[in-house]
């Protein structure tokens, strides 16, 4: 028996363990499908090739209509710290408008003023040490990047040729402009959740870590969430929760363990073969995401990752292991702009300028140096659903984005073809023009709106930040109350990660899916 059982041990799981451990008197189970980080979570650089391992989920979405009918890669960190273990690192809250949205939704409570101050408890920034715009006594360690490839400044010079001014600051009084990103990095390697939240707490005698259990479902009695199903090496057990559980098992895996547990719409719970416990119509549903779009550059010249012959990364490699210093501190996507599509908008359009010409998240590699430009749409129209195959909770369940295809007004397709063109502007500007030799096909030979619009089709992929399908509000499809952070209509079931964003932020999602779990533990250690 324990008094709080927390699921997932990912970005939310680890602040959620730290958070509610600090009560002596709680006793507190962590429950994580994954094992310890490997040492490639670790190096800055090496993020990408935690793809399609054992740390990672390896999800994929339904076929596309919105995209030529593809099935898009979805990674998700299925290790200590979850996606926080296998993300870039990038540090980006969103605008203040964002959150105002969420207060107009009907969260109230969850306004920029309200959420401002958590965001700053959680921060412990290295630069901006004398800033109202952050904090520096948290435990999340944020800080610039350790490496900087110069040709990710004359990137940066680029964009300002191109009419965007420097930006030193994305969390600051102002989030548009170009400059360089800011990283939950310290010393040298990745400083996510599961060093900066979880490692500290294992130190308590009153929380357990579980790894390498498999939730497979919630047993409730009489409205109330009283226990945990899982399996250890394949054997089910059962762990009991005096006070609560809380989700934390991300966009992806909260909403399956609710439908797997008879939580959600009745009608498709059934067709899947599981009995409905409580009707709960939104669980799953208004799945939102950024989308990303690439287009590649061949430089004229040795630069970046493009230019890293086998003996370069075996000698950056011992440097980083005996110095935590050289090219495999950066993720290599600190240079980046947040920038309009149109005029009467805020920064809609999310940019990045990375050295080298490798597409996917490097899945596919170029043959030479280069540079890839990414343009990331970062209030999308599109909403999407998660629904279970069947009641086998070992079988991943059916991610349906709709990308575009559920855009009506087709603003999502219109505004990443202009993301495109501002990118081919900002390519064509000195002193980053002078390096390029040419455009990679097939983007290259896109001209008009429609050829443009046909390889954003083709070649869109995710950014992979869900969010939205447990979310918070107090209408018919909520499914989190913004109170409390309870479950409507159940006792003892509280979620804490990003499934309860109600919308899409203006930014990378790791900031605010730490700001919600901070928040839930706020909610959950008052009552």
């Amino acid at each position: 028996m324990y008094d709080t059982i927390i699921v997932g041990a990912g970005s939310a799981g680890c602040v959620a363990a730290l958070r509610l451990s600090a009560d002596r008197n709680r006793k507190v189970l962590l429950l994580e499908a994954g094992q310890e980080a490997p040492l490639a979570s670790d190096i800055p650089s090496d993020w990408v090739t935690l793809f399609n391992t054992r740390a990672d989920w390896s999800y994929h979405t339904e076929p596309q209509a919105g995209c030529r009918g593809r099935r898009i890669f979805w990674p998700r960190g299925k290790m200590l710290g979850g996606s926080g273990s296998l993300n870039a690192m990038i540090y980006m809250r969103g605008l203040a408008s964002d959150y105002d949205a969420w207060q107009q939704a009907g969260c109230r409570g969850w306004s920029w003023k309200d959420v401002l101050p958590v965001f700053l408890q959680s921060e412990n920034n290295a630069q901006f040490r004398d800033s109202a715009h952050h904090g520096t006594q948290g435990p999340l360690p944020v800080e610039n990047v350790p490496y900087i490839d110069r040709h990710e400044r004359l990137w940066i010079e680029a964009a300002q040729a191109a009419g965007y001014a420097f930006n030193p600051d994305f969390n600051g009084q102002n989030q548009e402009g170009a400059g360089l990103f800011q990283f939950t990095i310290q010393n040298g390697e990745r400083f996510g959740t599961a060093k900066a939240y979880l490692r500290p707490a294992l130190e308590r005698p009153n929380l357990t870590l579980k790894k390498g259990v498999l939730v497979t479902g919630l047993i409730l009695d009489k409205g109330r969430v009283t226990s945990v199903r899982y399996l250890v090496n394949g054997v089910p057990e059962i762990a009991h929760a005096a006070s609560e559980v809380v989700m934390a098992a991300g966009t992806i895996g909260t909403c399956q363990i609710l439908m797997l547990s008879g939580i959600g719409p009745a009608d498709e719970l059934t067709v899947a073969g599981v009995k409905p416990v409580h009707d709960l119509p939104g669980v799953g549903k208004d799945l939102q995401d950024h989308l990303n779009i690439p287009i590649s550059f061949y430089a004229k010249e040795p630069m970046g990752i493009g230019a890293w012959t086998a003996e370069l990364m075996d000698q950056s490699l011992a440097e980083w292991r005996d110095h935590r210093s050289g090219i495999r501190t950066s993720p290599w996507v600190a240079a980046g702009a947040h920038v309009c599509s149109r005029d009467g908008v805020e920064p809609d359009l999310q940019l990045y300028g990375a050295i080298s010409p490798h597409r996917d998240y490097a899945r596919f590699l170029g043959g030479r140096s280069g540079i890839t430009a990414h343009c990331v749409l970062q209030r999308p129209n599109s909403r999407g659903e998660i629904r279970l195959r069947s009641a086998d909770p070992t079988e991943h369940p059916a991610i349906d984005p709709r990308y575009f295809a559920s855009d009506e007004t087709g603003t999502d397709l219109a505004t990443l073809v202009e993301g495109v063109r501002i990118n081919r502007r900002i390519l064509a500007q000195s002193p980053i023009r002078d390096l390029i030799d040419y455009e990679l096909s097939p983007s290259a030979e896109c001209v008009s709106d429609a050829d443009i619009a046909d390889y954003v089709r083709g070649h869109m992929t995710t950014l992979y930040h869900p969010s939205s399908t447990c979310r918070m509000g107090v209408d018919a499809m909520a499914v989190t109350d913004p109170a409390t952070m309870k479950v409507h209509g159940l006792e003892g079931l509280h979620i804490a990660d990003a499934s309860a964003i109600p919308l899409m932020v203006s930014g990378n999602l790791n900031a605010p899916t730490i700001m919600v779990a901070e928040r839930a533990c706020q909610k959950i250690l008052a009552t």
